[in-house]
């Protein structure tokens, strides 16, 4: 494991505390749908991406590598459904399971010169999810500051968000220790 991955699963960490913080203070201003979708497509990401990472990391253990993502997604779905309703839980508990089950069959499956790519590509998708769950939630604000005012503008924010990938992106090799090194013989 390098320094680049201890960041990016930093970083996906502190979105998705961001998301569940927002959604457990200003979840009396929204509705149980918000709930549903926030702890559905919350628990989905983490469960992907954990799933993926861990079926990278335990290559050839798919069973733990399964329980493993399964168990991230369905706590990730339970602690944001609960904020809402049961229904929201049940949803967010079971998307958060069945993604965690593909994740780690997709870190079984991926060819080790595609686990960078494949990583990165995961979390584009479980940030951008946290984001635009922030995104959601913060429109629902009443008094706004400026701070979020400036979040809420996507011609400023996407561009952030782009190059920040980019810049996370550039710390690869994520798997230094993992890929076979193609010998100068062959």
């Amino acid at each position: 494991m390098t320094i680049g991955l201890v960041l990016l699963a930093t970083l996906l960490l502190i979105c998705s505390c961001g998301a569940g913080v927002s959604a457990y203070i200003f979840r009396k201003k929204l509705t149980a749908m918000h709930g549903m979708l926030f702890a559905m497509s919350l628990a989905m990401g983490i469960g992907l991406f954990v799933g993926l990472l861990i079926g990278i990391i335990y290559q050839g253990n798919l069973l733990l590598s399964t329980v493993i993502g399964m168990g991230a997604g369905f706590m990730t779905g339970i602690i944001i459904g609960s904020f809402y309703s049961f229904l929201a839980l049940l949803e967010g508990m079971l998307s958060g399971m069945m993604a965690g089950m593909m994740g780690a069959m997709l870190g079984e499956m991926i060819m080790p010169t595609d686990w960078d790519k494949t990583i990165m590509i995961m979390f584009t998708i479980a940030s951008s999810i946290c984001l635009l769950i922030i995104f959601e939630i913060f429109a629902h604000v009443k008094k706004q500051s400026k701070l979020i005012r400036i979040y809420q503008n996507p011609f400023i924010i996407g561009p952030i968000f782009v190059l920040l990938c980019l810049l996370l992106y550039s710390q690869a090799p994520f798997f230094t220790e993992w890929i076979p090194h193609k010998s100068p013989h062959h």
